[in-house]
């Protein structure tokens, strides 16, 4: 009877592993992110089905705008190219950074459901290698104070 409970209570325990979720970030030097040099990213799909993605960004009060655009590219392990372009605020109208603080760095995950009323979601209908891109289409060709770039996916439930 002991080793029934401790057998179904090592299931609960790990019955969320699979849903963890899949990251990656990319630093950008000196802190000034170039339109001529997105960030890229290479994550590997091992589950097909539909994913709920965030886009992170860190920036500083160095910033010079409220929001940022971005483009964000996917070509799939077939080589089928998706793109759509996203407007993520930065800071509200009084200047008040959005997302958390720590140190002189402000993170900031788009879709914020505090924030957004809509959730970000890609279908993957296949496993392995769907590549990334994250390239700012602001008017001018380099934004200082961005300091890293991210991309968070979750399988949805």
């Amino acid at each position: 009877m002991k080793y029934a409970l401790f057998f179904a209570g090592m299931m609960v325990l790990f019955s969320g592993c699979g849903r963890q979720p899949i990251e990656q970030f990319a630093t950008i030097i000196d802190r000034t992110w170039d339109f001529n040099n997105p960030a890229s990213f290479v994550l590997n799909i091992a589950q097909p089905g539909v994913y709920k993605m965030q886009v992170q960004v860190r920036y500083t009060q160095e910033y010079s705008y409220s929001n940022v655009w971005v483009a964000l590219n996917e070509k799939s392990p077939d080589g089928k190219t998706a793109s759509m372009r996203l407007n993520i605020p930065l800071f509200d109208l009084s200047g008040n950074p959005y997302g958390t603080f720590a140190g002189k760095f402000y993170d900031r995950s788009y879709p914020d459901a505090g924030l957004e009323s809509k959730e970000l979601t890609l279908n993957f209908p296949s496993s392995g290698k769907y590549e990334f891109s994250l390239q700012h289409n602001m008017r001018i060709d380099k934004l200082d104070g961005i300091d890293e770039l991210g991309i968070r996916l979750k399988q949805a439930e």
